[in-house]
């Protein structure tokens, strides 16, 4: 699994910022950093907003964004963590957004990736790390 994770999440979509502290800086940001990388289309971030007013991609302190159709050419996640909060739909705030775009890899990830981030605990742990690698490593732990 930890391989899977390490290409999923790879070191350039992983950004810890206080400065990225509402919905649509994030969408801006992975929307652009996808599309750069070629891992999706231009319309991209219009299909994260489709799908975000269906209903919140929030739970708890953690956010799973995600298009509908999960069209991406390549399989990549993105992962933003910002301590001090992010203000999200339906007035929830979160501190940890993690974009899945592959829907084999959605699966795989999601659900191993769901029951670590539904215990409050492991999302505080995981908040704390300084870095990407510190982020794999305890998410690898956490497990």
């Amino acid at each position: 699994m930890s391989r899977t994770l390490i290409n999923f999440f790879d070191s350039d979509n992983f950004v810890r910022s206080t400065n990225l502290n509402d919905i649509n800086q994030i969408f801006d940001t992975v929307s652009y950093n996808f599309e750069r990388q070629g891992v999706v289309q231009s319309d991209f971030k219009k299909r994260l907003y489709q799908r975000e007013k269906m209903s919140s991609t929030a739970f708890g302190r953690i956010a799973i964004p995600y298009s509908l159709d999960m069209s991406a050419q390549k399989s990549k996640g993105f992962i933003i963590i910002n301590s001090h909060g992010i203000k999200w739909s339906d007035n929830n705030e979160v501190c940890l957004v993690i974009d899945p775009n592959n829907k084999q890899l959605f699966r795989e990830v999601f659900d191993e990736l769901s029951d670590v981030v539904t215990d409050i605990n492991n999302v505080t742990e995981l908040i704390k790390c300084k870095n990407y690698s510190e982020f794999i490593v305890k998410l690898v732990e956490l497990l």
